[in-house]
């Protein structure tokens, strides 16, 4: 009898244990499609980057989602979304921390995590991005001078830079350049920019105005011309105080010696300015008299 009773009983637990299995896996598979669905779509909003900050948002909505689910915790289906809108808050926060320390940061926040870890697949976002043209022609620019060795990176800014006339298209360009960190970049937007600025009134204002400085106060109305720039070479033919000067930039930065009257009815002093790229579009540096004065400058390149 007893014998009878325990197959009884075996017999029916195991629909039910089969039931939990089935159960359990079906939960599994609705956990891992839940999961890559999650996963696409924070890639996918990681792609589309440059035309939004659809990671951020995305995250806040998970974030969103999982406190109302936790504020409605007693409704079973709220439990339920906690876990769902918790892991998908996790992806699209992992993926928009992966944008904030990417190397170099800035490819991760304008171009997103995909294209900063794997920059073969930056042509084909520029590609599919519903981007207006200069916006493309600018992605397209970027991706040309990420890769290859200096002299290869330095013609294909060149070569694409004269193929525009855009001008706010060549700001974006010499901004690029400028901060992309590499010497050689930063040498040869330089040269274009003050190319582009022949014959123009440039200054070299003192950094920090100091009234009871001489050299200070006269480069406050101090000017100089660019006459000619030999964009091979790096040589500068310029001309300050009416009188001709010559100057030079490398990848070490810009050298110029300008003549310069320094008090009213006085007489010309060579005055050396060495300076090197800086943030805001500028170079910065300092300018000293050969009687010794020193003060710091900057060239606005725009």
């Amino acid at each position: 009898m007893s014998t009878e009773s325990g197959t009884a009983t075996v017999a029916a637990a195991t629909p039910v244990a089969a039931a939990a299995d089935n159960q359990s896996k079906a939960g599994g598979d609705k956990l891992a499609a839940w999961s890559g669905f999650s996963l696409i779509l924070g890639l996918a909003g990681d792609m589309a980057t440059p035309i939004g900050n659809y990671s951020l948002w995305l995250m806040a909505a998970g974030i969103a989602g999982f406190v109302l689910c936790f504020l409605m915790r007693r409704i079973a289906f709220a439990r339920r979304g906690m876990f769902h809108t918790g892991i998908f808050a996790l992806i699209m926060g992992t993926i928009w921390g992966l944008q904030q320390f990417a190397v170099p940061k800035d490819t991760g926040v304008e171009r997103g995590a995909t294209v900063a870890f794997l920059p073969i697949l930056a042509p084909i976002q520029t590609k599919i991005l519903p981007l207006p043209q200069s916006q493309k022609l600018l992605l397209q620019f970027q991706d040309a001078i990420a890769n290859g060795s200096d002299s290869e990176r330095v013609a294909a800014a060149r070569e694409l830079y004269a193929a525009t006339e855009d001008t706010a298209l060549h700001r974006g360009m010499i901004e690029t350049m400028m901060g992309s960190g590499n010497p050689a970049l930063q040498q040869s937007a330089t040269l274009l920019r003050f190319a582009e600025r022949k014959f123009d009134r440039l200054t070299l204002p003192p950094i920090d105005r100091d009234k009871n400085d001489p050299l200070s106060r006269r480069l406050l109305s101090f000017s100089f011309e660019v006459r000619d720039v030999d964009v091979d070479s790096g040589a500068l033919n310029l001309r300050s105080s009416s009188r001709r000067s010559y100057g030079t930039i490398t990848r070490q930065g810009t050298t110029m010696q300008l003549p310069i009257v320094v008090v009213d009815g006085g007489n010309f002093q060579e005055m050396l300015v060495d300076l090197k790229p800086d943030k805001d579009m500028r170079l910065t540096g300092k300018a000293r008299l050969e009687t010794g004065e020193v003060v710091a400058v900057e060239l606005p390149l725009f």
